[in-house]
């Protein structure tokens, strides 16, 4: 799962000293590759920290300023309903006294719990409890006692998440972590804001997931988004091309760390309490909803890529799949061009 969490002071520091970077490598970290052969739009870029990762919002259009603020601001809303790091917020809230009337938690947990059910509930966004455990934002390298995370796991069962309307309620001790489909979703909310306004075009990168909208020139050339390379950072293997959509990678070197020999990265399965055991190194989802691109790559990670391909039909989704040995497969109609 990927944590939600309102950034520290350090971790903004770190993360905005991290925008110089960005601006040297925008290809990889903003993840628009641009075609100089063709004349764009006017456009307009902000950089910004929230759910404790960068957000890269490039908007195309004539007033491309007047909309970069806003959907950066939209993030950190979605962040302060959804994260159960924020005390304040209503998932924080149905962790606390096990319900709250929120429709944003509501529409995300009917999204999430599909996904728990088509995937064998491997992924489960009721896995609070043992994702607390973890620490992969620390340098401490604790591996948590088995005790403990066979105890947490007794909480983990997304069929006794309630949802009647916007009311949700959850069983006694089980805590909810949105983290596998919040930034999916932020992305979604950034969509409608962008068809209402009018927008020319627009890219958007939260992290892993990325919402390419619309044109960046009159040619309507398709965007074209970077898969990076799980052994290089700042570094891609390839290139996703689209004429719109949702992209979200899930990969074991986004967080980790290495204990006694063992590398333990942060894609939980909800079935075992531990990181994930498959054959891939990263899996890249191609789809037309935010949030549902964000959940099934974590879910496809999870499975591996046999068992993944009945998950991604059933969706409509395509997939870049990386696997151990650094071998790249891809599933259903996507366009991808590997590096050279």
């Amino acid at each position: 799962m990927f944590p939600t969490k309102k950034p520290t002071k350090k971790t903004k520091n770190i993360l905005l000293s991290a925008l110089a970077v960005i601006a040297a490598i925008a290809i990889i970290v903003s993840v628009l590759i641009i075609d100089k052969r063709k004349e764009e739009y006017p456009s307009d870029t902000k950089n910004s920290v929230a759910m404790g990762t960068i957000v890269t919002v490039k908007v195309y259009g004539e007033k491309a300023a007047a909309h970069t603020d806003s959907i950066s601001k939209m993030v950190t809303t979605v962040e302060n309903v959804i994260s159960r790091k924020i005390e304040t917020s209503p998932v924080s809230t149905l962790n606390k006294v096990g319900k709250t009337d929120n429709e944003m938690v509501s529409a995300l947990l009917e999204i999430c719990n599909g996904i728990s059910k088509d995937s064998g509930g491997v992924f489960d966004v009721s896995i609070g409890a043992v994702s607390s455990l973890w620490d992969f934002d620390s340098e401490k390298n604790i591996v948590p006692e088995d005790k403990d995370i066979k105890s947490a796991l007794k909480t983990v069962d997304y069929t006794k998440i309630k949802l009647d309307g916007s009311s949700v309620s959850v069983a006694d001790n089980q805590q909810i972590d949105l983290g596998a489909v919040g930034k999916g979703y932020a992305c979604d909310v950034i969509k409608a804001y962008l068809k209402e306004a009018g927008v020319d075009g627009a890219v958007v990168s939260v992290g892993g997931s990325i919402l390419a909208y619309g044109k960046r020139n009159d040619n309507g050339d398709k965007w074209r988004i970077a898969v990076r390379d799980p052994d290089n950072e700042s570094g891609y293997i390839g290139t996703v091309l689209l004429d719109e959509g949702f992209v979200s990678t899930s990969g074991d070197y986004e967080k980790y760390f290495e204990k006694d020999g063992k590398r333990y990265h942060h894609i939980l399965n909800a079935k075992t309490g531990y990181p994930a055991e498959s054959d891939l190194r990263s899996v890249t989802v191609v789809c037309d909803s935010g949030a549902l691109s964000d959940a099934l790559s974590t879910a496809c990670f999870i499975l591996g890529e046999e068992k993944s391909q009945s998950l991604l039909a059933k969706y409509g989704a395509s997939a870049v799949f990386i696997d151990k040995d650094m071998n790249i497969t891809t599933y259903g109609d996507i366009d991808f061009k590997k590096v050279q």
